[in-house]
């Protein structure tokens, strides 16, 4: 979800609405709806929603309808099935023409039959305040997804100016020292799925198995996707196949492995066990 064009969208939409002068109230609109996010209290949710003008929702890749029916019974049915432990954080927030619009990152917990695991929803509201309250008059969100969604991607993760040979000799000399083996890690700055990937990297149950095990290179294919190629084609990665695309090398340089089919392509469709199984299967 493209968040500055959903946000545009918003303002586009609101901009219609004519704001009653009212005293200021301060906003508290994300509290009272993550407070709302629970089995006891998850009947007031649809308190939240403007009703005058009434609140729209909007659907990916839609515009807008005058009808939040459809949000509503999304969260609804989150808590009902069994979803706890929600966290919301706010991304992003803005404030225009009397309208606070807000991007929240949504974590729960979810029952699995390997016990707890989180799941992640990109939310984003736009609130208007009516009289002495602060209501919804519009609210979008994405599909809930087992990685955590790259919302402040790293603009550097690929560098532009590196020396992909030269990085994975250094990678290899480092890893024949300290017992690991090299993973190469093909993509771009501008690869939505390789910032997922790498954000899975960093979570708290994979870091530190891919640290102890593992030197990792990023290499870049450019804003063509040909830069590198010859690296590529050297460890036998198919690039066009989609990205991020991995490969893994032991202490000697050989290659120990090469996905084939794009099986990293979608790492936002992944699940963090996934990651798991890969490092654990590749480890020294």
């Amino acid at each position: 979800m493209a968040i500055r064009v959903v946000l545009a969208c918003v303002l586009l939409l609101v901009s219609t609405y004519s704001v009653t002068q009212t005293p200021p109230v301060a906003f508290d609109g994300v509290e009272r709806w993550k407070g709302s996010l629970t089995t006891p209290a998850i009947a007031s949710l649809k308190n939240l929603y403007s009703t005058d003008p009434p609140a729209r929702f909007m659907a990916k890749g839609q515009k807008p309808v005058p009808d939040i029916s459809p949000e509503i019974d999304f969260w609804q049915k989150l808590v009902s099935s069994g979803m706890t432990d929600f966290e919301v954080n706010p991304v992003e927030e803005q404030d225009q023409q009397g309208r606070h619009l807000v991007t929240l990152a949504v974590s729960m917990k979810m029952k699995t039959a390997d016990g707890l695991r989180t799941r992640y929803v990109t939310e984003q509201q736009a609130w208007l305040q009516q009289g002495d309250r602060w209501r919804i008059m519009l609210a979008t969100h994405s599909d809930v997804v087992k990685m955590p969604p790259a919302l402040k991607p790293n603009p550097n993760l690929y560098n532009k100016d590196a020396d992909a040979k030269v990085e994975i000799q250094e990678a290899v000399a480092n890893a024949k020292k300290d017992h690991q083996r090299v993973i190469l890690v093909f993509g771009a700055n501008w690869c939505y799925d390789c910032h997922v990937l790498d954000q899975a990297f960093h979570q708290t149950d994979v870091a530190p198995l891919l640290q102890k095990n593992f030197q990792v290179v990023h290499v870049d294919i450019g804003d063509d996707g040909k830069k590198n190629n010859n690296v590529a084609a050297e460890f036998q990665v198919p690039i066009e196949k989609g990205i991020p695309a991995l490969a893994v090398l032991g202490p000697d340089g050989r290659l120990l492995y090469s996905q084939k089919n794009g099986e990293w392509e979608s790492a936002r469709s992944l699940d963090p066990d996934d990651v798991i199984v890969f490092l654990d299967k590749w480890k020294p």
